[in-house]
Order: C-alpha cells, then sequence, then structure tokens
C-alpha cells in the first residue's frame, strides 16, 4: 500500500491533544467546525494553537486549523484575528468550509495552505477543478460520494490534494441555530451547557442520529478500514479520522488500529472487533458503495447489518 497516504485525526480542544499519543498520526485537524462555543475550541484560543503546533511539530506531526462550517458575521474579527496568529506559530494550513473564508485566506495570507473541507460541497470534478484554479491545496469531496464517484472527482485535477474520511460519525447536515439550546423557535436561545459534548440519539423505526446541536451525525460510526488498500489507488493524499467528539484515549486506539492497518493493507480480526466496541450503535459505510447508508460492507463485498 502507498506509504505516503496522510493519517490524520481531528482533534477539538488543547486537552484532548495533551493526551493525545501522536505516534500513529501524520496530522492533527485542531478546532471544530460545528460551534466556536464548543469548549476548549482551538479556534477561540491563539495561544492554544501555538503550543500545539509546537508539540505537533515536535512529533514530526503537521498540524492545520478547521474553520467554522458557517462562520457569522459577528464572529468574523476573532476568527480573522485567529487566523493571521496562526499563521505566525508556523500552522501547516487552514480547513474552510465557506467561500468567503476561502477568499479572505487567500487575499490576506497568500503563502497559506488552504483545504476545502467536505462542507465545501465538492460533488464533481468540475467544482473539484474550479476549487483547484482558485487555490485550494487540498480538497475533501462530500462525504456521501461513492467510490466510483470519488474517483471521477480525483481525477479531475493535476496537482491538487484529495482526502477522505475513513472512521467517524459523519455530518448529515448543518444549522446555523444550536438545536440543543432552543426549545421553542420563538424563544431565543438559552446559555451554552455543553450538552453537544454528551451523546443525544434519536431513534425511530431503526433509523438513529446524533445531534450536536447544529448539525445531525451519523448514528453508527463511518468505517473503512477493511478497503483501505482500494482508497489507496483511488488518487487520494489523506485519510481523516473524524474525531472531533472523541477522548484522546479512544483517538489513540483507532490512530493505531488505522496505521496497523494502512501498514498491512488488511485490518486484523481483533482489530475490527475493538473498532466495533468503540462504536455505540455500530459500524457503517453503505454510502461508500451506494448502499443504505447505515450498511457495513466487510472485505470481499458481504454486507453485515
Amino acid at each position: 500500500m502507498d506509504e505516503q497516504l496522510e493519517l490524520n485525526a481531528s482533534v477539538s480542544n488543547s486537552q484532548t491533544l495533551a493526551d493525545l499519543d501522536l505516534t500513529d498520526l501524520d496530522a492533527v485537524y485542531l478546532g471544530q467546525p460545528y460551534c466556536l462555543k464548543y469548549r476548549g475550541n482551538f479556534l477561540r484560543d491563539p495561544k492554544a494553537v501555538a503550543l500545539a503546533c509546537e508539540r505537533a511539530h515536535a512529533a514530526d506531526t503537521k498540524a492545520y486549523l478547521t474553520t467554522p462550517a458557517i462562520p457569522a458575521g459577528h464572529d468574523w474579527p476573532l476568527l480573522t484575528d485567529n487566523l493571521r496568529q496562526a499563521m505566525t506559530v508556523g500552522i501547516d494550513g487552514f480547513e474552510v468550509h465557506d467561500v468567503g473564508v476561502f477568499r479572505w485566506i487567500r487575499r490576506e495570507l497568500p503563502d497559506a495552505r488552504v483545504h476545502i473541507g467536505n462542507f465545501g460541497n465538492v460533488y464533481n470534478e468540475d467544482s473539484a477543478a474550479v476549487w483547484h484554479r482558485l487555490g485550494a491545496t487540498r480538497i475533501v469531496p462530500s462525504h456521501e460520494l461513492t467510490a466510483d464517484e470519488l474517483q471521477l472527482v480525483t481525477a479531475a485535477s493535476d496537482g491538487v490534494e484529495y482526502e477522505r474520511p475513513v472512521h467517524g460519525p459523519l455530518s448529515l447536515g448543518m444549522a446555523f441555530s444550536c438545536l440543543l439550546r432552543r426549545t421553542d423557535p420563538s424563544l431565543p436561545e438559552q446559555p451554552c451547557l455543553q450538552q453537544c459534548a454528551e451523546p443525544h440519539f434519536l431513534e425511530l423505526d431503526g433509523w438513529r442520529m446524533r445531534s450536536v446541536g447544529t448539525s445531525l451525525l451519523m448514528g453508527e460510526d463511518y468505517c473503512l478500514v477493511e478497503h483501505l488498500a482500494d482508497l489507496a489507488d483511488r488518487g487520494l493524499t489523506a485519510l481523516r479520522l473524524e474525531t472531533y467528539f472523541d477522548s484522546a484515549e479512544k483517538i489513540n486506539q483507532l490512530s493505531r488500529i488505522y496505521r496497523r492497518s494502512l501498514m498491512a493493507a488488511k485490518v486484523e480480526a481483533t482489530d475490527l472487533e475493538t473498532l466495533r466496541s468503540l462504536a455505540p450503535k455500530g459500524l457503517c459505510n453503505g454510502w461508500h458503495f451506494g448502499r443504505d447508508g447505515r450498511d457495513y460492507v466487510a472485505a470481499g463485498g458481504s454486507c453485515v447489518n
């Protein structure tokens, strides 16, 4: 398998990073795109970003900063100030989802590497080519693309990197207002009590989703660990562990398993069982194969529900 594939993970706050073993990770995405109010979000703390960059680079690991999926106007001064400061401490790139944030970075921080995240809505090769022409260095095509659709996108532009999430509860959509803080649309939002840090699942007739306030996530953990060799042949540069709400202990377990699986080009049965034990609602990957998103397709194509 291609040893150059970057394995990275999402780390929302400095406490999680402090407890993280970076040995098996090539990069970390600092912060989280769902809400700036999330406790310890790197996007609100330039000093934490500086310390995170220092620690990551000492471990020969890259550090990227994730920007909000839906940036509000009143957050703009804080956001742009923190982006400027991040450049001065050696951040390796920014992940953006919003056109306005992208244009600001290209204008004000022209030397910065800019990654287009999932909420940039890259569904086809033409949109990928446009982002590349505008200066994007990496693109995360939309999560719900099938493997074949993904390959069409990655073949569109030479010189741009492509990344695919391979594990974690993927987002099903975004909302501007936090649904965990607003019980009645006619009333103002309540003070943030960090409810999104706890698991809130919605379940009906076998369907399940997790609410994190501004987004609904898959109930199951998306998992492509049995298909890493195939992903390596589809023009990808990086693989993402979507671990915004996970503990350092869980991220450490995931990164070790995925690193071993990448090196061996297969997953051990014991590692697969560990991944199942870490997923409270089970594993899924049906989107990747054009099936029901709740399905889990194992190596060899058999479907395990």
